[in-house]
């Protein structure tokens, strides 16, 4: 089962407007006098803006057996299921995880092995809790607004 990730308004419009930035920046080197510049920046800023879009195209998560396997443009990662301790609930642009495959600022926490964590944002959230929960019911919830 394939899960999107949700995206938010703030992130579309960050997005946008690093794009948009990347272009202007690219704006100067029209005036040079040699071609060199223009090619040169046009060339990073067109490498990180399809690295954005790589990002903002391809974040999704699938439940496959007993596995959760994540990708967001080049990483990716597969979390056993029945080592997941924990999902929190969190909304807020500071999430205190290393790993945040995820284009909302609002998504679940998800606590798995001893010390890892993992920040993701699918679309479904009450659909793929239920699926979680299913495929390993000693998952304990915090702030989780799907689970009673």
């Amino acid at each position: 089962m394939i899960f999107k990730s949700a995206v938010s308004k703030l992130n579309k419009y960050i997005y946008v407007g690093v794009i948009l930035f990347l272009l202007l920046l690219t704006i100067p080197a029209l005036f040079e006098d040699s071609y060199e510049p223009l090619v040169v920046l046009f060339t990073m800023h067109f490498l990180i803006i399809l690295f954005f879009l790589w990002l903002f195209t391809s974040t999704y998560y699938r439940i496959e057996n007993s596995d959760l396997h994540w990708k967001s443009g080049p990483f990716y990662g597969k979390i056993d299921i029945t080592k997941i301790s924990k999902i929190e609930y969190h909304k807020g642009i500071y999430v205190p995880t290393i790993w945040k495959p995820a284009l909302s600022h609002i998504g679940l926490i998800i606590t798995y092995n001893k010390y890892d964590d993992i920040y993701i944002s699918p679309e479904k959230q009450e659909e793929f809790i239920a699926t979680l929960q299913r495929l390993n019911p000693n998952i304990t919830f915090k702030n989780t607004p799907y689970v009673e």
